[in-house]
């Protein structure tokens, strides 16, 4: 959660979206915490492995990007880095 003048944010623990509590697509508890979601798929697949995205850190925009860029090189570093 953090709060931008005034406004209060939340990130998906799924996809690692930001979500605004007024306007998010879904929203449930666990442990007693409200978790807003940025659509109804990421509310269904965190309460299905709950475990799995609870202690899950958010990743960010950056983040996000070198885990695609991992999974579509199989992790090997460009051709001109070598």
């Amino acid at each position: 959660m953090k709060s931008v003048r005034g406004h209060t944010k939340y990130v998906d623990p799924v996809c690692g979206m930001s979500v605004e509590p007024a306007t998010a697509a879904a929203r449930t508890r666990y442990n007693g915490v409200e978790i807003f979601f940025c659509a109804e798929g990421c509310k269904a697949r965190f309460e299905a492995d709950p475990q799995k995205y609870a202690a899950a850190q958010p990743k960010g925009f950056w983040g996000r990007y070198l885990e695609r860029l991992n999974k579509a090189t199989g992790g090997r570093p460009p051709s001109c880095c070598h």
